[in-house]
């Protein structure tokens, strides 16, 4: 598991996390919920070992993260951060390949296996041999989650952990949900557990298994999909009051935000 024990931190005299704990299992998919300036990529950075907590611990696989070295730390986990650097003349593959840098010792047709598998299980094969400077945002997002995906691939762990921050904010609302569908496949077909930052209520509601959500940096709840994604409950997080749209032969919900309404007290 990667667990977390009483996160908090501050930075600028601001506190940006106050005592987050959660756990995040091998096989599932956790979204993180909650305002602009919630906490969400703050929480992301610490749980990725890029910053360190003021207070609190975090344990990936029983050991505790900061005695981890980089190096140790990336066969573990792989993250795709919010605005990545894709470098010029680069192409698709070329990109996703970087993701093997630990394991080039693997052989290169083992890692050009990899490399191939990462692009199928991203649905980014046609974008293999395209350069990135020709390519949209949301394209270059799907060959960054290919090249996490390639380096957790080739990882010999046990246990792997796909960190994602807003993975889905430069996709179109098509992109976007099979992006978040396949990421949720992934993790019930292979086993890894990843943590998504995401801004679109219904994008976890369709695919989290379970659901964090941080409001003014504490926790605001953290628990199953269908108990954490109430109306009342997102309604006192968000401070809007929300429409809930219910399909009528199907059972799927969603919810739309009616801008002027604020929720009744909680």
């Amino acid at each position: 598991m990667l667990e977390a024990r009483g996160l908090s931190l501050s930075k600028g005299g601001r506190t940006l996390l106050a005592d987050i704990d959660l756990t995040l299992r091998p096989g599932e998919l956790l979204t993180v919920l909650g305002p602009n300036g919630a906490g969400k990529s703050s929480l992301l950075k610490l749980l990725s070992g890029l910053w360190q907590p003021d207070r609190g611990d975090i344990l990936l696989a029983g050991q505790p993260l900061k005695r981890m070295r980089s190096a140790e730390l990336a066969r573990w986990r792989a993250v795709v951060e919010q605005h990545p650097v894709t470098p010029d003349g680069w192409r698709g593959a070329e990109l996703v390949a970087a993701g093997a840098y630990l394991s080039l010792d693997a052989g290169r047709p083992r890692v050009d296996a990899a490399v191939a598998e990462a692009l199928r299980l991203s649905d980014a094969a046609d974008l293999a041999d395209r350069y990135l400077t020709r390519l949209s945002g949301g394209e270059r997002q799907r060959l960054q989650l290919a090249r996490a995906l390639c380096q957790l691939l080739l990882s010999p762990q046990p246990e792997r952990y796909l960190l994602l921050d807003e993975p889905t904010a430069a996709q179109d609302f098509a992109m976007a949900d099979a992006l978040m569908a396949q990421v949720q496949a992934l993790t019930h077909e292979l086993g890894i557990a990843a943590l998504a930052v995401v801004h679109d209520l219904n994008l976890a509601l369709r695919h989290a298994d379970r659901v964090l959500l941080l409001n003014d940096g504490r926790a605001a709840g953290c628990g199953d999909n269908r108990e954490m994604m109430q109306r009342e409950r997102l309604e006192a997080v968000y401070g809007v009051r929300l429409a809930e749209l219910v399909h009528p032969e199907q059972p799927w919900r969603a919810f739309i935000p009616m801008p002027g309404q604020t929720p009744p007290p909680a």
